[in-house]
């Protein structure tokens, strides 16, 4: 299977309003054998009590929404890709106190000209991918199942909300990320943001 930039083919011209230091972290396919690693600090874990039902509901899919609050926490964040299919697999992994560590896996991917997100069970959302300001941003249009080869969109009382995760650069090797989701009737029902930094293998086997 011929493998290409999934962000980078949906940016198109755009991918140069990126920073150049976005560009150079996007501009890399992952591969299980070497892998992508990022560690760093969620200064802000929030979510709503409708947030946290949307987290419980969405258990039997893989835990793609956390249901714990916090400051500090910290998070690594691992990106790799399977030969045989196509899309970047992402697993971000919170390390709440006292608590066992929690994953979230995903896998950003194109299919038919459309950029999603995908989690468990088939479920997943389409991606809006625009560049601005020199940032790198997701914003979802619509949650769907997929049934075989169809997507089958979701009604959007029935999501958590409109998904917007920035990625901005903050020099010397350290980046923001956010992500919030704000339900067309609950209002915000998820808000995290930390900073980080790539690493390698190395000292992620160190710190653990």
């Amino acid at each position: 299977m011929q493998k290409h930039n999934t962000i980078k083919w949906s940016l198109g011209r755009d991918w140069h309003c990126l920073h150049p230091n976005v560009q150079k972290r996007f501009n890399r396919l992952p591969t299980e054998d070497n892998p992508i690693l990022y560690e760093g600090v969620m200064e802000r874990v929030e979510c709503s009590k409708a947030g946290q039902l949307f987290a419980f509901l969405t258990k039997v899919i893989g835990n793609p929404l956390s249901p714990y609050q916090g400051t500090d926490i910290k998070m690594s964040v691992r990106l790799t890709s399977s030969a045989n299919k196509s899309g970047v697999n992402w697993k971000r992994t919170y390390y709440f106190p006292g608590k066992a560590p929690f994953s979230v896996t995903s896998t950003k991917k194109d299919d038919r000209g459309k950029m999603m997100e995908m989690v468990g069970g088939g479920f997943g959302m389409f991606l809006n991918v625009y560049a601005e300001q020199g940032q790198l941003h997701f914003k979802s249009t619509r949650y769907f199942w997929k049934f075989i080869r169809w997507y089958l969109p979701l009604p959007h009382w029935l999501s958590p909300g409109e998904t917007h995760v920035i990625h901005q650069d903050l020099g010397h090797g350290d980046f923001r990320f956010s992500i919030t989701m704000d339900h067309p009737v609950l209002k915000r029902t998820f808000y995290q943001t930390g900073i980080f930094r790539e690493v390698s293998n190395q000292e992620q086997a160190n710190d653990g």
